[in-house]
């Protein structure tokens, strides 16, 4: 048993370097009680009550498993992935884009004030992080977002709301944003799960071409990106899509904004969070979870 345990761990290790986040499914046989279809339940299917453990972590609008299967007198470590169900027919085709108009420009003040209500909004201390950001976005090609620069700097990375992951800059591997996009376009451009991170019309970001940076994510799969175009440096639209199969919905306006809508407003829907109680804190990436 000693041996698999050592296994299994790496093997946690491994996947939380490239996939980020992970969810603890089960631990030491026990369920998670909160797990749903939304947070990982296709992972725990195939295996009814002979899970000792199961981490997983969301990946595009698929699962990634590991866990350990008891197996007469010891565990069997064990990898797989959870493929969605494909849509009913009268849902909209994947590559279309839902287009959602704006209120409002987005100028930099805008920007800036939408950065002190999320700071406000969870009583958070900015941590005034140092950030090589020249390095940074000479890497990608392309500015980030400024606001985004200010809550990277504030936060670091970590969970808004214990469901939320927010991807800083020189975080742990599993929060830090150049990291996952270097894991996302690795997995793209070797065929890593048939290639398959963003999905849909949009590829992973490449430096001089078009495409999506994730910079948060939600336990249940929902993924928050912008769509970066190099020959557009400094428009960074956001782009969201939810766990389940469908469209990608497109939000000009902040970083900032969005989030502080997904964590606040109840009827910005698909994504916002607010309508399940869950409070509003933020726990930085340094806290640590268990594996």
């Amino acid at each position: 048993m000693g041996a698999d345990t050592i296994e299994l761990s790496a093997l946690v290790g491994r996947l939380s370097r490239r996939y980020g986040q992970l969810r603890n499914l089960v631990m030491g046989g026990s369920v998670d009680p909160k797990v749903t279809g939304r947070t990982g339940l296709p992972l725990l299917a195939p295996f009814g009550g002979e899970l000792a453990e199961m981490r997983g972590w969301a990946f595009g609008d698929r699962w990634i498993g590991c866990g350990a299967v008891r197996a007469g007198d010891g565990v069997q470590v064990v990898v797989l992935v959870a493929e969605p169900d494909a849509p009913p027919s009268e849902e909209p085709p994947e590559e279309t884009v839902r287009v959602v108009p704006p209120r409002r420009g987005t100028r930099s003040d805008d920007a800036r004030a939408w950065v002190r209500r999320v700071l406000d909004l969870t009583g958070w201390e900015p941590l005034g992080l140092s950030v090589d950001w020249a390095t940074v976005e000479e890497e990608l090609g392309v500015p980030l977002p400024a606001d985004y620069k200010e809550l990277a700097e504030a936060f670091g990375g970590g969970v808004f709301s214990e469901s939320v992951s927010f991807m800083g800059c020189g975080a742990s591997v599993s929060f830090d944003l150049p990291a996952q996009w270097r894991a996302g376009l690795s997995a793209a451009r070797d065929g890593t799960y048939g290639g398959t991170f963003a999905a849909g019309p949009y590829d992973v970001y490449a430096p001089g071409g078009k495409g999506v940076v994730t910079w948060g994510s939600t336990e249940w799969a929902d993924q928050y990106c912008w769509l970066i175009d190099a020959e557009r440096p400094g428009h960074c639209p956001v782009l969201a899509r939810s766990h389940d199969p469908g469209p990608w919905y497109r939000y000009d306006m902040s970083t900032a904004e969005f989030l502080h809508r997904v964590l606040t407003d109840p009827g910005f829907r698909p994504f916002g969070i607010a309508q399940y109680d869950l409070g509003v804190t933020f726990v930085p990436e340094s806290a640590g979870r268990p594996l």
